[in-house]
């Protein structure tokens, strides 16, 4: 984590150096020198942080590093906030020009002081050095720690657990694709987090009757993380062919590979390649194992799916998933019973307390064999039991078989710019689904996503999140469906594994009732789950806020260098005046607040990139909001009609996102709104026919747009009063995204579409017409969601050929549709078809037989006939059916 600290003060310290030129003129030959400094340091960094919990010297050196990076962070924050509050109050007060000129100078001596003291900080540091003996230190290497661990964690074959739970379904499906599959030779990937079974569920493979009476040859080879080429070749060559040591050292790589390729060329062959955590494992490797098209195969664990994908993208990959409370409470009890005696009953009290236990360990089956080895050399008492369960996370992280450890691995091999976007999940409570387009803008705020090329850094930070999801560290809650994270979590342990890393590294800390202020005032983010914030807290740059009741805290005046302050779903009746202090301020999070008035001060906000106003009682939107230059993201509340009228000379160039906006005759479109054409997401809803002109104009000129929403009001019999503009988009070629909701007489042709449109929605559209004869055209359509009333005809008809890229589709309240008509050849790729509450529906001639591609249906009140006719080809596997509630 020191490497990420270093990293992001020395990219800090270079840019403000750029744009504060003139406030750190006094100071610029000292910030540099530490810049200098700090940037020789990270070249040692990535070593060190891997090697200090072996070696408590080296701990030591790495913490001394951070603190210094965060005091020079700390001092260039504060001095740059005072120089700006001096710069306020002088425009104001011209009269007082002498006090305001001492006060400066006063400030600038501190901030002088502050900086010499780092200086010679920087000094002991680097002559700790040889000092204490860790001159080595930048030469590549492991700790003792880790190398223990690793060979603790050396899997073998011959030990298969014989008490295993909740894996009958996984065994079933993944010996069906080692016998029954492809005759290539094929990669089965078993990829999930650490502890969820994946070597258990391979050795189940590994010594199934089925599959060894199948296979000439089945070999077992432990990777693990420290990959060395050659010597993982001789160790695969030796265990798979039995040469001797000796004959293998004399050989080259390509002899090693040579040997192993003779040796399987004429054998049906499965070997499990177990713990693989680099994709160049395979890429050495897979020219050594032949492939004569005899149903050979390769059996892969690992944390990552891109190792997974590297190794064979035709395959789908096999994740093992977290255990119910019941087949959890049942893996206990074995661990229980094998340890005691398999005659001994427990007590009547112990499934109660058991499934408690359970539900502390997350379903991972790891924490709940520790657990249950734990509880077997504990008293058979109900106080001895209770006693554990109340202390699950800490006997966790105190089990000798290092559980903790095990998942502290996958931290440890995060590259530097993850492991602060991982620890940002310890600020939210437990069994919180966090929103990712809020988690998104939150790391950009923080400042922990770094720019490539002209890449908008929220689509870099996307890219972040999957790569956590790819390495098994954070879980999907849900997905959009055009396949974006939409909702994620953490699991429990790997959460408090991200309180107690950000903990230790000052970079975060929690309110939960009491607190100890030293600890809080050092942390440089605070979440509030319960209980009330320290009146002073200097160093925090960020203040979330997950208890709903009224803070008792008003004045941010102490809370001076804030980056980020989310109050969302919280009570309160007003923001204090002091929250235009907040210089440094770049996300002000407000959703779901009711707030009623903001006070004029936030127009002081001048790096303020993020405002959100869903679910407030705000109205009008204060004028002064347009004075906020960097602003990228605008929420307002679409519940209310929100009264926006920008000035005319209003020019947030940098403004990206813009929802909720409500328009109706008085709206300044034509002389305000008209000009943010910057725009990638825009979204209007009101009396939008009255202002046409203007709002056409608007978004014919913004040209940037991706994602597009208009949604009109209309009351029933008004509906062509108060119909969707007419809109002339298709020229836009980054428009990817329209949502439709209101009147539209005739929906326009496909020529009139952006011809990179991906996603539709229509809902309330009134069509009369087949909408699918033109939507149909489309040719890279991929999501199309057809909602409630957006048509009222009786009958809709798939061309064949129609839809050649469509993936996901959605039919909902369709109430007059009775026939629906998919000819051989339509939605060639269809994945995904939802159909809700269309209940006269019926599809002909021959049902969903000409779609073959699907691979899950979902079906909302329905007539059970229905169900029942397609549920009549389900047993082949074709697709899979889900029962939804409609919405």
């Amino acid at each position: 984590m020191a490497e990420f600290i270093v990293s992001f003060v020395v990219e800090k310290i270079a840019e403000q150096l750029v744009e504060e030129a003139g406030s750190l003129s006094r100071v610029r030959g000292r910030v540099e020198w530490i810049e200098g400094e700090l940037r020789r340091m990270q070249c040692f960094l990535k070593d060190a942080d891997a090697k200090q919990d072996g070696d408590e010297r080296v701990k030591n050196w790495v913490s001394d590093i951070r603190d210094v990076a965060y005091d020079t962070d700390d001092v260039i924050d504060t001095f740059l906030c005072k120089s700006a509050q001096q710069g306020k109050k002088g425009f104001l007060r011209l009269s007082g020009r002498y006090p305001f000129v001492l006060s400066d100078l006063v400030s600038q001596w501190k901030t002088s002081k502050k900086i010499n003291r780092i200086m010679r900080k920087i000094h002991e540091i680097t002559d700790s050095r040889s000092t204490y003996g860790i001159e080595n230190i930048g030469r590549r290497g492991r700790s003792f720690a880790t190398d223990r661990l690793q060979e603790k964690r050396r899997s073998s074959p011959h030990a298969c657990e014989e008490d295993v739970v909740g894996l009958v379904q996984d065994i079933r499906i993944l010996e069906s694709r080692l016998i029954h599959g492809e005759t290539r030779l094929c990669v089965i990937s078993i990829v999930g987090m650490a502890g969820i079974g994946k070597t258990t569920l391979a050795k189940k493979l590994y010594h199934s009757s089925n599959v060894k009476k199948n296979f000439d040859y089945c070999g077992w080879f432990y990777v693990s993380q420290e990959y060395r080429p050659k010597e993982t070749l001789q160790n695969l060559v030796k265990r798979v062919t039995g040469l001797p040591r000796a004959d293998l050292e004399k050989m080259d790589k390509e002899e090693l590979q040579e040997e192993l390729w003779k040796f399987l060329e004429e054998r049906k062959y499965v070997i499990v390649l177990d713990d693989i955590w680099k994709k160049e494992v395979w890429d050495d490797l897979k020219v050594a194992f032949p492939d004569r098209k005899n149903g050979s195969r390769i059996i892969f664990t690992t944390r990552f799916k891109d190792v997974a994908l590297n190794a064979d993208p035709r395959s789908p990959i096999h994740e093992p998933h977290l255990l119910s409370d019941e087949d959890g409470w049942e893996l206990l009890s074995k661990k229980v019973y094998l340890e005691w005696n398999a005659k001994t009953n427990l007590p009547p009290w112990s499934k109660e307390l058991g499934m408690q236990i359970v539900k502390k360990c997350g379903g991972l089956p790891l924490a709940i064999v520790v657990m249950g080895g734990l509880l077997s050399r504990r008293d058979k008492t109900f106080n001895e039991w209770l006693k554990v369960l109340q202390s699950v996370h800490w006997q966790l992280a105190q089990d000798p078989t290092e559980c903790a450890e095990i998942l502290a691995l996958s931290y440890s091999d995060l590259p530097y710019y993850l492991k602060s976007c991982f620890l940002y999940f310890g600020l939210f409570p437990e069994d919180y689904e966090i929103s990712a387009r809020r988690l998104i803008l939150l790391w950009v705020a923080e400042g922990f996503v770094q720019p490539r090329g002209q890449e908008p850094v929220e689509d870099v930070a996307e890219d972040y999140l999957e790569e956590l999801v790819g390495r098994s560290m954070i879980q999907v809650a849900t997905r959009k469906s055009n396949g974006r994270i939409k909702t994620c979590s953490i699991h429990d342990l790997l959460r408090e594994l991200s309180v107690s890393k950000g903990k230790e590294d000052r970079f975060l800390d929690i309110i939960h009732g009491e607190f100890t202020v030293n600890s809080l005032t050092r942390s440089r983010r605070l979440a509030i789950h319960f209980g009330v914030p320290p009146k002073n807290a200097p160093k925090a740059r960020s203040l979330l806020s997950f208890d709903i009741c009224e803070p008792s805290f008003q004045d941010l005046r102490k809370f001076k260098i804030l980056r980020v302050l989310d109050l969302e779903g919280v009570y309160i009746s007003k923001l204090h005046s002091s929250v235009g202090n907040l210089i440094q301020l770049r996300y002000l999070g407000l959703r779901g607040t009711w707030l009623k008035k903001l006070p004029p001060s936030i127009q002081f906000l001048s790096n303020l990139q993020t405002l959100d106003f869903r679910s407030t009682l705000l109205n009008p939107i204060p004028t002064f909001i347009w004075k906020l230059q960097k602003l990228r993201y605008l929420y307002l509340n679409e519940l209310e009609e929100m009264t926006v009228n920008p000035p005319t000379d209003a020019s947030l160039v940098n403004l990206q996102t813009l929802h909720g906006i409500f328009i109706n005759q008085t709206s300044c479109v034509e002389n305000g709104l008209v000009k943010l054409t910057n725009l990638r997401e825009l979204g209007l809803h009101g009396y939008l026919l009255l202002q046409e002109e203007a709002i056409g104009k608007w978004i014919f000129h913004s040209e940037r747009l991706q994602c597009l929403k208009l949604k009109t009001i209309a009351r029933l019999g008004e509906l062509s009063k108060n119909a969707m503009p007419k809109l002339n988009i298709s020229s836009h070629p980054h428009l990817i995204k329209l949502h439709l909701k209101g009147f539209i007489a005739k929906l326009f042709d496909a020529e009139y579409f952006p011809k990179n449109l991906t996603e539709l929605s229509l809902k309330g559209s009134f069509l009369m017409e087949d909408p699918m004869e033109k939507l149909e055209m489309l040719q890279s359509l991929r999501v199309l969601k057809l909602k409630h009333s957006s048509y009222f005809g009786k009958e809709m008809v798939c061309s064949s050929g129609g839809f050649p890229q469509l993936h996901f589709l959605n039919l909902s309240f369709l109430n007059t549709v009775e026939r629906w008509r998919i000819e051989d050849g339509a939605m060639g790729r269809l994945r995904q078809l939802e159909i809700i509450e269309c209940k006269r529906l019926k599809i002909v001639p021959r049902g969903l037989q000409p779609v073959t591609t699907i691979q899950k249906l979902k079906l909302g009140c329905m007539p059970s006939e229905f169900e029942m006719k397609v549920q009549e080809r389900q047993g082949e596997n074709w697709y899979r059916i889900e029962h939804v509630l409609p919405m």
